[in-house]
């Protein structure tokens, strides 16, 4: 592999690496991947500036040992292609793929430090108080939404994406670099907007409240066009890398502006072949723990036991039995 950049944190792992050899000569002669194996290759085969490239074929392989069989690089908008269009269990996905690669806002705030031994230390400070205020939390989580919302506009006209029709539109972005993963407060202030996360986990740059790519306040390139035509951002976080990982390393945050309900959401989504979704603004409602540890053991009682039970909590609770009997 290729010696690292010293002021990166963006590397290629070694278990990274190992695991793309595996899948590049398991998917070499795949037609639909035979492309992409080739243009890695041409490229200087497993390198940091091959990253993006390497990103596509993790996600390709798990749909092919899901038993999809996708296409690679299908028609968009205009002249346009997108990464991956695939059926599964009846239902059509286009899915465009994205790494956010570190800011040169990131690789500024990022020092070196020799220690007399001769070990170096490599550091990076991102600060809501830096002089430079690119070099921050804030700064780093509006350049993500600048650059999702880019990817749907080209020369001031739609790109990458139709109007939404049958088929649901997913951008799966690589978000390694955001925050080291980030966590889901991120992932929801930068799809939805700082209003849909708690205070504490507000980013305000510049004073501003910062916007999501579906909030619609925000006006940068690409906002409106991501409001009309992405139904789902895929958040990306690989913590493993082996095969059936990738779909676990998804939260997806559904548009809004396309959605009435959390229902409908969930719907677009069924059949999605890595696993059980994880909509983080449309997730099922769940009864806590306890309530449920509780509930299980209650459906043991015969129905004279949960009568009593009945009885028993109506007098520990204060709560006048019904009168059973009727008026004469």
């Amino acid at each position: 592999m290729a010696q690292p950049d010293a002021l990166s944190f963006d590397l290629l792992t070694a278990r990274e690496g190992d695991f793309m050899e595996t899948i590049m000569e398991e998917l070499k002669v795949v037609p639909w991947a035979k492309p992409l194996v080739d243009d890695i290759n041409a490229n200087g085969g497993l390198k940091g500036e091959n990253k993006a490239k390497l990103f596509e074929l993790r996600f390709g392989y798990d749909l092919h040992k899901a038993g999809i069989q996708p296409r690679y690089e299908v028609a968009g908008e205009g002249d346009s292609t997108l990464d991956f269009g695939f059926t599964s269990d009846g239902r059509d996905f286009l899915v465009e793929m994205v790494r956010l690669e570190e800011t040169k806002a990131a690789r500024a705030a990022t020092t070196t430090e020799e220690f007399a031994d001769g070990i170096t230390m490599v550091k990076r400070h991102l600060s809501s108080t830096a002089e430079d205020s690119r070099q921050s939390p804030e700064g780093e989580t509006l350049k993500a939404v600048e650059r999702i919302c880019q990817k749907l506009e080209k020369d001031g006209k739609p790109h990458k994406f139709s109007l939404p029709k049958s088929v649901t539109h997913v951008l799966l972005v690589d978000v390694r670099t955001l925050f080291n993963g980030g966590d889901v407060w991120d992932r929801l202030h930068v799809g939805l907007g700082g209003d849909k996360v708690p205070p504490a986990f507000r980013h305000y740059y510049k004073g501003n409240l910062i916007s999501g790519v579906f909030d619609p306040k925000t006006n940068v390139k690409g906002a409106t066009e991501a409001r009309e035509r992405l139904h789902f951002i895929g958040f990306v976080n690989e913590n493993t890398y082996e095969a059936g990982a990738f779909g676990a390393a998804i939260q997806f945050v559904a548009n809004p502006s396309l959605f009435k309900t959390a229902e409908e959401a969930r719907a677009a989504l069924a059949g999605w072949p890595l696993g059980k979704p994880d909509i983080l603004n449309a997730r099922v409602k769940q009864a806590p723990a306890h309530l449920l540890k509780l509930a299980d053991a209650m459906s043991n009682l015969k129905v004279s036991e949960a009568a009593e039970l009945s009885k028993f909590l109506k007098a520990k609770w204060g709560i006048p039995a019904a009168d059973a009997g009727g008026t004469d």
